[in-house]
């Protein structure tokens, strides 16, 4: 009888053991297939992303980007796409410091001059191991006192956003956003501004920057085309560091398309929950900026 037992328990181990191989196998199997699905997508928007760039005509660029856009989205509902880095997508993938979130980010430059901007956020909820995919919606026509407004993905102001600094104060999060708007032929923009999450909804622009008894909601410093500034985050010192604009000649001032660095900086600094003004500051003990080159595929945070 105890002989019987014994080989029942064996027979019962092997085929354990075996159906442990054969399930950790299927798994391997659909990881790699997963895997392979992923970059092949890849390919197919690289090759999509370079009509959105070069094509000649703008009808063209289009429809690339309608094609872009879906399959985008498609290929990030597989739960593996979310640690892949889309090395061959040369546009913005910023990735937020608690790891909650990604966004992808890119525009299309049109033949007057001027730019259209597309951004999808990729989040993951760890809770419940669930992948969201919210499209950011760009309204041309902006509100008029736009460092006052608070916006949300279906009236967001389209940018190229190249940095993004995790805050965390008393429980709540805010991601505040650094971007590049390359505007029209005769002046660009750089932008801050700030993306959190309420009730669920995202939203834009937060009162947090404060500038002597004026709170924002978002800066925008805009500029000569012809013309560089920069817009930086230092870390260690909490600053988000930048040059300070002037208009070249006294009748243009008030008209910013026209402004340009005078050789000083301003910052703002993180402290008590807000980003704080600090007029002239001394950069010689800052992280030295690392000079941004222009990439191939488009991408030009000037």
């Amino acid at each position: 009888m105890k002989v019987l037992i014994h080989i029942l328990i064996a027979i019962l181990l092997f085929h354990i053991t075996s159906f442990g191989q054969t399930s950790d196998k299927n798994y391997n199997k659909l990881k790699n297939g997963n895997n392979i699905l992923i970059k092949e997508y890849e390919d197919t928007l690289s090759l999509l992303l370079d009509s959105i760039n070069n094509a000649k005509f703008d009808s063209n660029k289009y429809a690339a980007n309608e094609s872009f856009i879906k399959n985008l989205k498609e290929v990030l509902t597989y739960k593996i796409s979310y640690e892949h880095p889309f090395n061959l997508l040369k546009i913005s993938k910023i990735r937020a410091g608690d790891d909650s979130f990604r966004i992808f980010n890119w525009f299309i430059k049109k033949s007057n001059g001027s730019f259209d901007y597309y951004a999808i956020m990729h989040l993951y909820n760890k809770k419940n191991n669930k992948l969201d995919i919210v499209e950011f919606i760009n309204k041309p026509k902006k509100p008029r006192n736009i460092n006052q407004a608070e916006t949300n993905h279906e009236n967001w102001f389209g940018c190229l956003y190249y940095d993004i600094i995790y805050i965390k104060k008393q429980g709540r999060s805010f991601y505040t956003l650094l971007g590049w708007d390359g505007n029209d032929d005769y002046s660009r923009k750089k932008i801050i501004d700030v993306l959190y999450f309420k009730n669920k909804e995202i939203k834009f622009g937060l009162p947090v920057f404060k500038r002597g008894k004026e709170v924002l909601k978002r800066i925008i410093l805009e500029y000569d085309a012809k013309t560089l500034i920069s817009l930086k985050y230092h870390k260690e010192s909490k600053e988000i560091i930048f040059n300070n604009l002037i208009p070249p000649k006294k009748e243009l001032i008030g008209m910013e398309e026209y402004y340009i660095p005078d050789g000083n900086f301003n910052s703002y600094t993180y402290r008590q929950g807000k980003w704080w003004f600090n007029e002239n500051v001394d950069i010689r003990n800052s992280q030295k900026a690392k000079k941004i080159k222009k990439p191939k595929m488009g991408l030009i945070p000037n």
